[in-house]
């Protein structure tokens, strides 16, 4: 059985999302696993589809910060690498394989950050390319086999002058080129998350802990098309919504901080239902 997601992988933002990395350069590592063994039809009824589903993605993120400025913003750029072991896309479920390899990359050409004393701002677009391997079988296939481009504009608002408490939200708009191998062209994604987090202050600043909570939405703003289309999904867009914890670890000296999410979905229509969980480790050089 034959179904597609987007590219993007909701939940990867969280709190502090509309905060551009540090000029100079900066690594980040993200772990995420994805668990389902639910499919939900049009109606919110879960399908009598037999599969036990596990999404591993390993993303490695390159950012790069220069200190020139455009409309008051720094200019900055990343690529972030994927290794998985099935296409993000999730094309087949219950397939009964698990092809580990990289993915399709992900290219951000440009990014802009501005900074506030209430509030940061990133804009960004970036592209990916079918980079993953591709099987005609589909045994061996990590690559969603189209390209696509992203837009993203996130925000961190902070609800006091100390800058303790914020608010964060992110939106991603993805647009789909047909797929190379097949007669389908994916529907277009939107993807909003928000958060609501409090750091406090440990070892006169030398360590800073933050909870909050976190969520996600994301639409299928247009219809998959084409031949290759399954009968399932075919004429009906999908939809899904989760919320749920976040705890991170921030360490200003070292410019080094940890995370964990954790987001259970609700609400989906079209698609699998699982839950999200992602642990980040962030350095900056």
């Amino acid at each position: 059985m034959a179904q597609e997601r987007g590219q993007y992988i909701p939940g990867t933002a969280g709190l502090n999302s509309g905060i551009q990395a540090p000029e100079g350069f900066t690594y980040a590592n993200l772990f995420i696993w994805y668990p389902s063994t639910k499919f939900k039809n049009q109606n919110g009824d879960t399908s009598a589809l037999n599969f036990d589903l596990d999404l591993l993605a390993d993303l490695n993120l390159f950012a790069y910060t220069t200190k020139a400025k455009f409309l008051g913003a720094n200019v900055g750029m990343s690529v972030a690498v994927p290794i998985v072991n099935t296409p993000i896309s999730l094309p087949n479920l219950g397939a009964n394989v698990s092809p580990t390899g990289i993915a399709d990359i992900y290219f951000e050409p440009i990014n802009l950050g501005w900074k506030g004393k209430r509030a940061d701002t990133k804009l960004a677009y970036g592209f990916i390319a079918p980079t993953g391997k591709f099987d005609s079988v589909g045994t061996d296939t990590t690559t969603t086999d189209y390209w696509g481009h992203q837009i993203t504009l996130a925000s961190t608002i902070y609800l006091e002058k100390t800058k303790l408490t914020q608010f964060s939200f992110s939106t991603n708009w993805e647009f789909h080129h047909k797929k190379r191998h097949e007669d389908v062209k994916v529907g277009n994604n939107m993807t909003l998350e928000a958060g609501v987090g409090k750091i406090f202050v440990k070892n006169g600043g030398k360590q800073l802990l933050q909870f909050g909570g976190v969520g996600y939405a994301e639409f299928q703003l247009t219809k998959d098309s084409g031949s290759g289309v399954p009968l399932l999904t075919a004429d009906n867009k999908d939809r899904v919504f989760a919320i749920g914890p976040e705890f991170g670890v921030i360490l200003p000296t070292k410019k080094l901080s940890f995370m964990v999410r954790v987001l259970p979905e609700f609400g989906a229509r079209n698609r699998t239902q699982g839950v999200t969980v992602a642990v980040g480790l962030v350095k900056s050089f």
